[in-house]
């Protein structure tokens, strides 16, 4: 059975013991550990047979049957698998990553146009960018006529 159903039974098995009985439980505690979930089965039958609570009786035989069933098997995530297969794959050949040349490495780029497309902002005054002496773009007079936007909203 799924964990969820688990923690499903284990908590409706809680409130029933917390309105009837007054006893708290920890769910989660109880749909993982089959010992304190054992112990809660017994309280539960105890309590029934008692004071009369036929729900308790019902809802403990619930919990001790979904607690002796076998556990389902654990699923692996997906993205948990296709990491592995990437890994596995770049460890098989690693002389493969290292035949693809890199298309965006520094020494690829021309210039700064290529990086950097007009942005239409103020270009920086302060200077030269990483100690180049070459001088920057200047800035294209704004057309009066084009329509502007009032903080950004359009």
């Amino acid at each position: 059975m799924p964990s969820s159903e688990k923690i499903a039974i284990a908590a409706h098995l809680h409130v029933l013991l917390r309105r009837k009985t007054g006893r708290v439980t920890d769910t989660e505690w109880m749909a993982t550990n089959a010992e304190y979930a054992a112990e809660i089965v017994r309280f539960s039958r105890e309590k029934a047979a008692e004071e009369g609570h036929l729900d308790l009786g019902v809802w403990a035989d619930r919990l001790e049957e979904i607690m002796t069933s076998p556990e389902a098997r654990h699923r692996v995530p997906l993205v948990r698998m296709m990491a592995d297969a990437v890994r596995e794959r770049g460890a098989a050949s690693p002389t493969a990553a290292a035949q693809v040349p890199d298309q965006q490495g520094a020494r690829s780029v021309n210039t700064e146009e290529d990086v950097y497309p007009e942005s239409g902002f103020i270009e920086s005054t302060f200077g030269t960018l990483f100690g180049e002496s070459e001088k920057h773009r200047e800035r294209k007079p704004r057309d009066p006529d084009a329509p502007r936007y009032v903080k950004g909203l359009r």
